[in-house]
């Protein structure tokens, strides 16, 4: 008896899509303390409300053991306004990313962050500085001259990741199938895990609340 084989090649996968919403808080609650270094200032921070657009979606564990390419053009994470845009940024280790300064005075680019520690140094208007992120982590990132300025950089070991847009809609394509673990990250208001098993075609739809 003879079997046959259809698109041998074919990789089964699915698309992980869904949305997210926030939950209203009373007061917002804070991160875990990453940074612990002596640049804290003792000026207070810039009171930012919950972004549904500071979401990260990701997938956990998927093809453990892989190296994956990281993108060849720099990420951007500007700094305009005395805020660093976008508040969180998520990323594929390996990737570099880029600080440009679009305010007409001088910015600061650093962290002291357990994953990846450095410092760019002050840079005026038109400047820019980058640094490559090489290992999983989160990164705190401050400019030493505005204490107010603070964002995250996540470090990802995989490419399978998405940020919800301003509706809290995302999608995450070519997911290999598999029982596979969500979490949504938001660094005020806390995550959430949930375990969901991805079709070899198609899509699953979840429902995420932070």
């Amino acid at each position: 008896m003879t079997l046959l084989l259809l698109n041998p090649g074919r990789v089964m996968a699915g698309t992980v899509e869904g949305t997210v919403t926030l939950k209203a808080t009373e007061k917002p609650r804070h991160p875990p303390r990453y940074y612990l270094g002596p640049y804290r200032s003792a000026r207070g921070e810039r009171a930012d409300s919950a972004v549904v657009q500071d979401v990260v979606v990701m997938l956990q564990g998927v093809e453990p053991g892989k190296k994956f390419t990281p993108p060849a053009k720099p990420l951007r994470m500007v700094q305009r306004g005395e805020q660093f845009i976008p508040r969180v940024l998520p990323i594929l280790a390996g990737s570099a990313v880029e600080f440009p300064n679009e305010d007409n005075f001088y910015h600061n680019v650093f962290s002291v962050a357990a994953g990846e520690r450095f410092d760019l140094g002050r840079f005026g208007a038109g400047g820019t500085a980058s640094q490559t992120f090489t290992k999983p982590a989160v990164v705190v990132v401050h400019c030493e001259i505005h204490a107010s300025m603070k964002a995250f950089i996540l470090v990802l070991d995989n490419p399978y990741f998405a940020v919800p847009d301003a509706a809290g809609r995302f999608a995450i394509p070519q997911v290999p199938a598999g029982t596979h673990t969500l979490r949504a990250w938001h660094p005020t208001q806390g995550e959430q895990l949930l375990q969901i098993v991805v079709p070899a075609s198609g899509a699953i739809a979840v429902d995420l609340s932070l």
